[in-house]
């Protein structure tokens, strides 16, 4: 038995194997520091807290690979006991602590469709409660819908939008073609210039060499030489950078098109398609708008590009899903908005006072059978009733005289103390 398993795979194996970044080319340390050089515990860290060195060694998968794996793990989710398939898992995350959202469900009953029953909450906020976050409740309808509607709508400009294209890399890139086009006509004659300074510091030299300049001279042409040439490295160096991220852009966008036109038309949101497109989700705390509405705030990173939007979505009253009952009291039908109810909105009414009067009669009983009977203010005269054995005073003098009460026993309490010294 023992000689068999020793060739047997365990998960926990498999697991390490998945998650090492040794697989793919890197070199990872610090995953258990020790707390102290006097201590004996190493605690162990989270992935984010390695410290990694990139491409020490040739990996046996690529990076991204890798990467697309680490994804995979870290969304991995799980039917919990409603039923609920969490497709959101891993993708969907707080806005303001970055904690990703959990599912729960959302206390409602007779609902037919699952999806309806489950809200999501910020992962710090039901940990720690309110102190480190808010809730961030967001119902699954009102994000399974919003994010269904986005892929169709880039799917649909993709497909048939000329200019989507043009669209999306401008709104990527906050350089337009034509400065493109002036960026490099810059660039050309910065380089040029570079290379004429070189040339006039060369022949600066030999200048100086032969005494054919004088010092004073030499140094202040040298200066200034040296100053045009740091100004316009430093400007080069900013166009290359602008110039890169516009051809970023643009590769990201043609990418993002290319990958999403072919999810034009899809009726239902599962794990692939939002893993294939969506790369996080933040959510936002509910506000209200200026017109007094409840609003929510959901940006979608998709990938290659990024955020291209922001959504706001209204935050609708959530009615029970409730089948129609009878009234206990004037048998009529009535739609009830809690599956305890059991009278319509009017005899409710009148069977709350008719319950506060019993009440009230309860409460008077128990007075007198406790010997609670009305009896004169010692300070007004007035009668009254009272809720103890000891109460002497009416409630509307009972401040005062507990003032009064307080200032003799500090009275008392001062000759006391004086009689013994």
């Amino acid at each position: 038995g023992n000689e068999e398993n020793r060739t047997t795979w365990s998960e926990n194996s498999v697991r390490d194997i998945l998650r090492s970044p040794m697989y793919a080319g890197n070199l990872t340390g610090y995953k258990r520091p020790a707390v102290s050089m006097k201590s004996k515990k190493r605690p162990s860290r989270l992935p984010e807290e390695w410290e990694t060195v990139q491409g020490t060694h040739e990996g046996i998968v690529s990076q991204d690979d890798f990467d697309t794996v680490q994804e995979l793990i870290t969304g991995r989710r799980g039917k919990g006991q409603s039923g609920y398939d969490n497709i959101f898992s891993g993708i969907i995350k707080c806005a303001d602590c970055g904690y990703h959202l959990s599912a729960g469900s959302a206390n409602r009953r007779k609902r037919p469709d699952i999806l309806d029953c489950v809200v999501y909450w910020c992962g710090n906020y039901t940990r720690y409660g309110n102190l480190t976050c808010s809730s961030h409740s967001l119902e699954a309808r009102d994000l399974h819908n919003a994010v269904l509607a986005d892929i169709n709508h880039f799917a649909d400009m993709a497909l048939r939008d000329p200019k989507a294209l043009k669209a999306i890399q401008q709104k990527l890139s906050a350089v337009s073609t034509g400065e493109v086009k002036a960026l490099e006509r810059e660039r050309r004659k910065l380089a040029k210039r570079l290379g004429e300074l070189d040339r006039l510091f060369a022949a600066l030299y030999e200048d100086r060499v032969n005494d054919s300049i004088t010092e004073r001279n030499y140094v202040s042409l040298s200066a200034k030489y040296e100053k045009e040439q740091s100004e316009g490295d430093a400007r080069l160096r900013e166009i290359d950078v602008e110039l890169a991220a516009k051809g970023h852009a643009d590769r990201g966008a043609e990418d993002f098109l290319a990958l999403i036109k072919g999810y034009s038309g899809i009726t239902e949101l599962t794990a692939p398609v939002l893993n294939a497109l969506i790369d996080r989700i933040t959510v936002s705390e509910r506000y209200c708008n200026a017109e007094g509405a409840l609003e929510q705030k959901i940006t979608i990173y998709y990938k290659f590009v990024g955020s291209l939007h922001e959504h706001y979505i209204a935050v609708p009253k959530r009615i029970t899903h409730m089948e129609e009952k009878r009234c206990s009291r004037c048998n009529e039908m009535y739609l009830p908005q809690s599956n305890i109810s059991q009278y319509c909105p009017d005899c409710h009414l009148a069977m709350r006072k008719i319950y506060a009067a019993r009440a009230n009669e309860v409460r008077k009983a128990k007075r007198g059978s406790l010997g609670l009977v009305p009896r004169p203010c010692g300070c007004c005269g007035k009668v009254f009733e009272p809720k103890a054995h000891n109460a002497r005073f009416c409630p509307a003098c009972f401040p005062e005289a507990r003032a009064q009460a307080a200032k003799q026993w500090s009275k008392d309490n001062y000759q006391k103390k004086k009689r013994l010294t």
